[in-house]
C-alpha cells in the first residue's frame, strides 16, 4: 500500500465525512484499513487519513499506543502523523500526503518482466507493480558513477530517518521505492507508516507471541519476515540492501513471474554480486549490498549509520543539515548463545510431534533471567515453520504477603489459551463440534473458560452433579485430556507454559496426569521454570518419568562476548567490556543485557558519527574501561537506577502498573494516576523505550521482566503502596464487583489498602469459588488470607465459620492435624448452647481421625458429638434428628472398618427405625449402603437374599435423595451384589448401564469400576467373546487410572479367555501376572480364584501337584470370597484325599468359577 497520491485512480460513493475530514477519494486498501485522501472540514489542505480495524478493545488500545508513539516522531525524513481520533467507534489516523514522485518514479520509467510486490497480490498470483527484467547471461552494464550518485546520494539521505526510526524503537517493515518520497530539493520521505511496529530491541523478557501476520512487499522483504518471525530494523536494512541492488543493477536481487519463486529466493538464493552486472563497479559497494542482504540477520550491518558511513567514504553526498535529530543508540534482542545444545534437542522433539505424533512435556529449568523465555520463544518460532499450531500460556499470581505461603492463582489459567481456541473451533464448526472437542467434559471445563459456558450446546447439557473433590477432579483432569486429544487430531500442537513455578495446583495435577501417561500423541508440552520456587506440587510434578527436564546454566565469557557482540550488532565485542559484563553479570544474560541497556540510558556506552561503538565516562581522558565503569553490582541497584531515568508521568505510571501486577490493562491507568490520555501514552511510550513494558499477545501491557515490577513496587513508602491500592480497589470494583476471576485481586487491593471488611468479602468470594472449581489449595490460602484479615479487624465471632470450611477444605485434601486445629479452633468460639454446631464440628474432627484410621479416635469424636446434642429439642428438631442420624451412621462405619461386625448389627437393629422415620432420602441411602457393607463382609461376598434387599432399599434411597453420584455408586454396588448372588443376566443389565452412564458422565473411577467387574459376570456366565471385549476395556481403564488391583483381575479374566481357547501357555502367563499384581498391592484381593483356578487346572495338567496344593490352600483363606457350599467341599475332599483335582475342576464349571 502507498500513502502516495496517484491520477486517475477510480472513486467509489464520494465525498463523505469521516469525523473532522471530508473523504474525497481512495489512494488504497489493505489488511487493516483503508487510505483515503482527505481534507479538513475548517481548511481545504489534502491530507492521507487511515482507518484501522481492530479485533478488540484490548488491541484497540494497543493499535492507538502505536499512533501515538509515531505521531511524536520528528524528523524531516520520516512523514508526520497529524492527527487521530474515533468515528462510529472506528479510529483513524491523518498524515502528511504527499503529491510527486517517490523514489520508483526517479528509478526511471521501467520496463520488461513483471514482479508481485505485495504479498497481499502475491497470495492470488496477480501483478502488482511493474519491475526490470534481469540483465541476459552475460550483460554487463558499464558503471558510471556520475549516472549513479543522484540514486546514492538518495540512499545515503535516506539513512538519517531510517536510522531515528529505529532510535525511537520502531522498525518500518514495508521499506521500498514506492513508499519513499522524493522532495523537491531531493531530500527522501519515508510514508506509509501503517504497518510499523515497535521492536525490543535488547529486551530481557520476550513475550510468548510465536504466529505473527507477514505483512510487507515481497521483493523487499528479509528471509525472517517471510517466515512470520519476530522482526527488529534488520530487516528495514534487508529492504534498504534490496533497494540499493536496485538503484546499481536496476532490478531487486530476486525477481520471478510469480511471488511464491521470489519467496523460495529470499530464502535460499545468495544474491549474486552487483559487479556481476555492473562493470567496474567499488569492491565497498559490492561489500556493502551484500552484508545488507545476509540471510541472517546477525550477519548483516546492524543500523542504517553504518551504511552511511559506508557511502560516505566513497565520497557519496549526504544531507547533514542544522538541527536535524542525533537517532538514539539501541540495542538488539539478546541471542541464543550457549544453548545450540538444548535448542537442537527441542527440534528434534518437535520433529517427532510432527513426525510420529509423539507427545512430550519438557521442562526448561534456570535461574531468573538466564534465558528460559527466550529459548521457549525460539521453538515457538521453529514450531510455526514446521506447520505446528502453537498456543501459549502464561501463570500469573497474587502475592500475598499475609500468607504463609504468599502466592494465589487462578485454577487452569494458563490452559485458558488452549480452552478459548476450543471454544472459537466450536463456534466456528457448531454442535457437531462442540461435542467432538469437549464430549461430556463440556460443563466441567465450562467452569473455567466462560466462552465454554456460552456455547448453546454446552448451554443445552445438564447441570453438573455435586461431587467430592475426590471424584471430581479425575473427571476434570479426563474432560481437559480428550478435549486437548481431540484437538491435536488436526494439527500437532505446541503448548507453551511459562513460569510454572507460579502455576496453580489443578493446572500441575494435570502435567502429572499427562506425565505419568507419558504424554499425549500430539501435544508438545514445553514449561519454563524457575529455580528455587518450587512447591509440593511442582516437586511432585518434577518427580515423575514422565517429565524430561533440561536445565539451563549461566553462560560463559565466551558466550557472554557473542552475546554482547549480537547485541551490539558488532562480529567482535570489545574485550575488557565483555570481561567486565561477564564478571559483573555472573554469565547472566538478563543481567548482560540490562547493563548495556544501562550504560547507553546514561551515556556511557554510545555510538560515534562513523557507527562505532565507544565507552566513555564523566572526567575521563580515554576510553578505557576497566574499573572505571560508574555502574552497580547488583541487579536490584542497577534497575533502580534505570527507573529513577523514567519521567514523571512514566514514574507514576510504573508505580500504578506494579500495585496493579505484572501483567495489566492499560485502559485503567488514566483515570488511577490522574493523567490526561496524551500524558499516559506519552508515559507509555518512554517506558516501552526504555524496554521497562512490553505489549503482550493479546494487546495488554506487562512488564518486561517481573524484577522491574518488585522493585518498583518495593521502592514506594509504605502510605504511597496503601493508597494506590485502594485507588485500584475502587476503580475494580466499579468495573468488575461481578467477575468471579478478579475476586481475588480485589481482595488482595482492599487488603493492602486496610480495608478489611471489603477484603473480607472479596477474598471470601474468591475462596468459595475455588472450592466450587474443586482448586482447593488456593481454596485454602484464601481461607487463610480472610482469616488474618479478620483478626486484623478484631472479628472472632464471624472467624468461627471460617475455620471450620478452612478444616473441610484441609480434610479433603488430606492435612488432617491442620484440619483437626481449625476445627478446634471453631468449637473453642461456639457458644455452649450451640448444641448442633458443637456436633457437627466434633463428628468433622472424628472423619478426620478416621480417614487417618485412627478409629478409636473417630469414635470417641462421634460419641462426643452425640453426647453434647443431648435430648430431642422441641425447635429445631429436623435438623437435631439430622445430626444425630449422622452420628450414628459415622459410628457404623468405625464398626465395620474395625470388623466389629455383632456391633454393627446390633447398632443397625437399633437405628433403622429413626432413619426410616426421621432420616433424610440420603441418610437413608447411607445407612442401606452400610448395611450391605456389613453383610458383605460377614457373608464374604456370597450374599444371601437379605444382602440383595438392603442395595435394592439403597439404590431406592440413592433415587429418592436426587443425587445422580449417589445413585450411579448404589446401581453398580446392586449389580455386584446381584453378581455374588448369582443373579448373572439382572447383573450384566444393571453393570452395563453403570459403565456407560459413567462414560457419559464422565466419571473415570466409576466406570474403571464397573469395567473391573463386568468381565466377571460374562465369565460366570460362560460368554468367551464378551469376556474378552469387556477384560480388554477394563484392563486399558485400569492402566490409566493406575488402579493394579483391577489391571491383576483383568489379566486374570484374559487369561481364562486364553485358558477356554487352547492357548495354556498365555493363559498361564497372565494367571500369574494377575497374582503378582495382587500381591504388590497393600490390600488383599478377594478374588484371587479368577487366577487361581485356571492355574489349578493347568498344574493338574501338566502333573505339578505341589503348586496345585498351594492353590487349593489359598482358595479356602478367610480372606478370600467364600465359594459355593459344593465348590468348597470339593476342594476339602480333594485336600483330605491327595489332590482329587478332577472332581475340583468339575464343581468349579458347574458352579460358573471354571
Amino acid at each position: 500500500m502507498t500513502l502516495i497520491s496517484r491520477p486517475g485512480e477510480p472513486s467509489t460513493a464520494l465525498p463523505f465525512m469521516l469525523g473532522d475530514y471530508r473523504i474525497t477519494r481512495i489512494l488504497g486498501r489493505g489488511g487493516m484499513g483503508v487510505v483515503y485522501r482527505a481534507e479538513h472540514r475548517e481548511h481545504a489542505v489534502p491530507v492521507a487519513l487511515k482507518t484501522v480495524r481492530a479485533s478488540s478493545e484490548v488491541l484497540l488500545a494497543g493499535i492507538r499506543r502505536e499512533i501515538h508513539a509515531l505521531r511524536r516522531l520528528n524528523h524531516p525524513g520520516i512523514a508526520r502523523i497529524l492527527d487521530e481520533g474515533f468515528s462510529e467507534g472506528l479510529p483513524y489516523y491523518v498524515m502528511e500526503l504527499f503529491e510527486g514522485g517517490t523514489l520508483r518514479s526517479h528509478l526511471g520509467a521501467m520496463s520488461g518482466a513483471s514482479l508481485p510486490t505485495s504479498t497481499e497480490t502475491a497470495a492470488t498470483g496477480e501483478m502488482s507493480e511493474t519491475l526490470p527484467a534481469p540483465a541476459a547471461p552475460g550483460e554487463r552494464i558499464g558503471f558510471d558513477l556520475p549516472a549513479l550518485r543522484a540514486r546514492l546520494s538518495m540512499i545515503r539521505r535516506l539513512c538519517a530517518p531510517l536510522a531515528h526510526l529505529h532510535g525511537e524503537g520502531f522498525v518500518h517493515r514495508d521499506l521500498k521505492p514506492e513508499n519513499i518520497f522524493i522532495r523537491e530539493d531531493g531530500r527522501p520521505v519515508l510514508v506509509d507508516l501503517g504497518i510499523a511496529a515497535s521492536f525490543s530491541g535488547a529486551a530481557s523478557r520476550e513475550e510468548l507471541a510465536a504466529e505473527g501476520r507477514v505483512v510487507g512487499s515481497v521483493a523487499y522483504m528479509a528471509p525472517e519476515q517471510l517466515r512470520g518471525e519476530l522482526v527488529d530494523a534488520r530487516a528495514d536494512l534487508y529492504a534498504l540492501g534490496c533497494i540499493l541492488y536496485e538503484c546499481l543493477v536496476g532490478r531487486p536481487p530476486f525477481i520471478g513471474s510469480w511471488a511464491g519463486s521470489i519467496v523460495f529466493q529470499h530464502l535460499n538464493e545468495p544474491p549474486a554480486p552487483p559487479s556481476r552486472y555492473v562493470e567496474g563497479l567499488p569492491e565497498e559497494l559490492d561489500w556493502l549490498v551484500l552484508r545488507l542482504l545476509e540471510k541472517r540477520p546477525e550477519a548483516r550491518l546492524g543500523y542504517a549509520e553504518d551504511v552511511a558511513h559506508v557511502l560516505d567514504t566513497l565520497g557519496v553526498e549526504g544531507d547533514e543539515r542544522e538541527g536535524t535529530p542525533r537517532p538514539r543508540s539501541y540495542l538488539y534482542r539478546p541471542g541464543l548463545e550457549g544453548r545450540a545444545g538444548p535448542l537442537a534437542d527441542l527440534g528434534s522433539a518437535l520433529d517427532q510431534l510432527r513426525q510420529e505424533q509423539r507427545g512430550q512435556l519438557i521442562l526448561l529449568e534456570g535461574e531468573s533471567g538466564v534465558g528460559k523465555t527466550r529459548l521457549a520463544m525460539e521453538v515457538a518460532l521453529l514450531a510455526s515453520r514446521r506447520q505446528v499450531r502453537t498456543v501459549t500460556g502464561q501463570c500469573t499470581l497474587l502475592d500475598m504477603s499475609s500468607l504463609e505461603q504468599g502466592r494465589i492463582a487462578v485454577a487452569l489459567h494458563p490452559f485458558r489459551p488452549l480452552l478459548q481456541w476450543v471454544a472459537d473451533r466450536c463456534r466456528e464448526r457448531g454442535d457437531t463440534e462442540a461435542e467432538r472437542l469437549l464430549g461430556n467434559g463440556a460443563r466441567w471445563l465450562a467452569l473455567y473458560e466462560p466462552a465454554l459456558a456460552e456455547l448453546p450446546w454446552v448451554r443445552s447439557l445438564p447441570e453438573l452433579p455435586v461431587l467430592p473433590p475426590s471424584a471430581a477432579q479425575p473427571r476434570i483432569l479426563e474432560a481437559l485430556r480428550k478435549a486437548f486429544a481431540a484437538l491435536t487430531e488436526e494439527q500437532p500442537v505446541l503448548l507453551v507454559l511459562d513460569d510454572l513455578q507460579w502455576a496453580d495446583e489443578l493446572s500441575l495435577a494435570f502435567l502429572k496426569t499427562l506425565a505419568d501417561r507419558g504424554g499425549e500423541p500430539g501435544l508438545l508440552i514445553l514449561g519454563t521454570c524457575r529455580l528455587g520456587e518450587t512447591g509440593a506440587e511442582l516437586t511432585a510434578l518434577l518427580g515423575s518419568p514422565g517429565i524430561r527436564r533440561i536445565a539451563l546454566g549461566r553462560l560463559d565469557t565466551v558466550s557472554v562476548g557473542t552475546l554482547v557482540a549480537g547485541m551490539l550488532a558488532l562480529r567482535e565485542s570489545p574485550a575488557e567490556l565483555v570481561d567486565f559484563l561477564a564478571d559483573s553479570a555472573s554469565g547472566n544474560p538478563f543481567f548482560v543485557a540490562e547493563y548495556l541497556r544501562a550504560a547507553i540510558d546514561e551515556g556511557l556506552l554510545v555510538r560515534d558519527r562513523n557507527g562505532a561503538w565507544k565507552l566513555r565516562w564523566p572526567g575521563a581522558a580515554t576510553d578505557r574501561l576497566g574499573r572505571h565503569l560508574l555502574l552497580p553490582h547488583t541487579l536490584a541497584a542497577l534497575i533502580e537506577r534505570r527507573l529513577s531515568l523514567v519521567g514523571d508521568a512514566g514514574r507514576t505510571l510504573v508505580e500504578h502498573a506494579s500495585v496493579l501486577g505484572r501483567e495489566f490493562d492499560s485502559a485503567l491507568l488514566p483515570t488511577l494516576a490522574g493523567l490526561a490520555e496524551a500524558e499516559v501514552l506519552d508515559g507509555l511510550g518512554e517506558l516501552r523505550r526504555r524496554q521497562l513494558i512490553e505489549e503482550t499477545a493479546s494487546g495488554r501491557l506487562r512488564f518486561v521482566h517481573d524484577r522491574f515490577r518488585e522493585i518498583a513496587y518495593g521502592r514506594m513508602a509504605l502510605e504511597r503502596r496503601r493508597e494506590l491500592h485502594l485507588g485500584a480497589a475502587h476503580l475494580l470494583e466499579s468495573r468488575f464487583r461481578d467477575v468471579p476471576d478478579l475476586f481475588p485481586e480485589l481482595g488482595h487491593h482492599f487488603s493492602q489498602a486496610g480495608l478489611h471488611d471489603k477484603a473480607i468479602l472479596y477474598l471470601g468470594h474468591a475462596a468459595e469459588r475455588a472450592r466450587a472449581t474443586y482448586a482447593n489449595g488456593e481454596a485454602i490460602r484464601l481461607y487463610q488470607a480472610v482469616l488474618h484479615e479478620m483478626h486484623q479487624a478484631g472479628e472472632r465471632l464471624r472467624a468461627i465459620l471460617l475455620h471450620e470450611a478452612l478444616g473441610d477444605v484441609l480434610s479433603l485434601v488430606g492435612r488432617h492435624e491442620e484440619a483437626r486445629s481449625s476445627y478446634a479452633f471453631a468449637l473453642e468460639g461456639t457458644a455452649p448452647g450451640k448444641r448442633m454446631d458443637l456436633a457437627r464440628l466434633h463428628r468433622k474432627a472424628g472423619k478426620s481421625w478416621e480417614t487417618q484410621h485412627a478409629h478409636e479416635a473417630a469414635l470417641t469424636a462421634y460419641l462426643t458429638a452425640e453426647k453434647v446434642l443431648g435430648e430431642t429439642p422441641s425447635e429445631a428438631a429436623e435438623a437435631w434428628w439430622s445430626e444425630w442420624l449422622q452420628a450414628r451412621l459415622d459410628q457404623l462405619a468405625v464398626h465395620y472398618w474395625t470388623a466389629r461386625l455383632d456391633v454393627m448389627e446390633e447398632l443397625s437393629r437399633d437405628l433403622q427405625p429413626s432413619i426410616e422415620r426421621h432420616g433424610t432420602p440420603l441418610q437413608r441411602a447411607r445407612f442401606f449402603q452400610v448395611r450391605v457393607q456389613r453383610n458383605l463382609r460377614a457373608e464374604r461376598y456370597l450374599v444371601s437374599e437379605e444382602t440383595v434387599r438392603f442395595a435394592r432399599d439403597y439404590l431406592r434411597a440413592s433415587e429418592a435423595a436426587h443425587s445422580p453420584a449417589e445413585r450411579a455408586e448404589a446401581e453398580c454396588v446392586l449389580a455386584c451384589v446381584l453378581l455374588w448372588h448369582g443373579a448373572l443376566e439382572e447383573a450384566a443389565a444393571r453393570m452395563a448401564l453403570t459403565v456407560e452412564q459413567a462414560r457419559r458422565t464422565g466419571d473415570v473411577a466409576m466406570e474403571a469400576y464397573g469395567l473391573a467387574y463386568l468381565p466377571q459376570i460374562h465369565r460366570r456366565q460362560g460368554a468367551i467373546e464378551a469376556t474378552r471385549e469387556a477384560a480388554t476395556r477394563s484392563l486399558r481403564a485400569a492402566e490409566a487410572g493406575n488402579m493394579t488391583s483391577y489391571v491383576g483381575a483383568a489379566r486374570a479374566n484374559l487369561g481364562w479367555v486364553a485358558l477356554r481357547e487352547g492357548r495354556t501357555d498365555e493363559a498361564r502367563s497372565e494367571c500369574e501376572a494377575a497374582l503378582q499384581l495382587w500381591a504388590s498391592t497393600s490390600r488383599v484381593y478377594p478374588f484371587e480364584w479368577m487366577a487361581l483356578l485356571p492355574l489349578l487346572q493347568l498344574n493338574g495338567s501338566e502333573g505339578r501337584m505341589a503348586e496345585a496344593a498351594r492353590q487349593l490352600e489359598r482358595l479356602l483363606q478367610t480372606t478370600q470370597q467364600r465359594l459355593p457350599e459344593p465348590l468348597t467341599s470339593a476342594i476339602r475332599k480333594a485336600q483330605e484325599e491327595r489332590m482329587d483335582l478332577q472332581h475340583v475342576l468339575k464343581a468349579a464349571q458347574r458352579a460358573g468359577y471354571l
